[in-house]
């Protein structure tokens, strides 16, 4: 049994919503990765679920947990939630994390986030 229609063109929504963020994040600052988790990545989201999202930025490693929270502030819009990690951190990352971006090789292809 698959996903629901208005589920799908959700999901589709939310990934292409990271994709821009992603793109104006990595082109002000030092974007490593940005990964997807939760619901999301795992498949069980709804149509009305939030995307959750990890960046991994280089350099970043002597700042709180506040301060990388306001440094990405600017550029999230719309229902996402999201943590900020340090590429040496990335050790740390939800056990459902998919890769989204990476600074080496772009975009994956989004079909991953899309199957039903």
């Amino acid at each position: 049994m698959g996903k629901g229609k208005s589920a799908l063109e959700s999901q589709k929504k939310m990934i292409e919503l990271a994709m821009k963020i992603t793109e104006r994040v990595a082109s002000s600052l030092p974007l490593v990765k940005v990964y997807v988790f939760g619901s999301r990545a795992r498949g069980d989201y709804l149509d009305i679920s939030d995307i959750d999202l990890v960046f991994v930025l280089y350099g970043i490693k002597d700042k709180n947990v506040f301060e990388r929270m306001y440094l990405l502030s600017p550029f999230i819009t719309g229902n996402v939630d999201y943590i900020v990690l340090d590429e040496s951190e990335e050790n740390r990352l939800p056990k459902d994390a998919k890769l989204l971006w990476s600074k080496d090789k772009g975009f994956v292809d989004i079909r991953v986030f899309l199957s039903d």
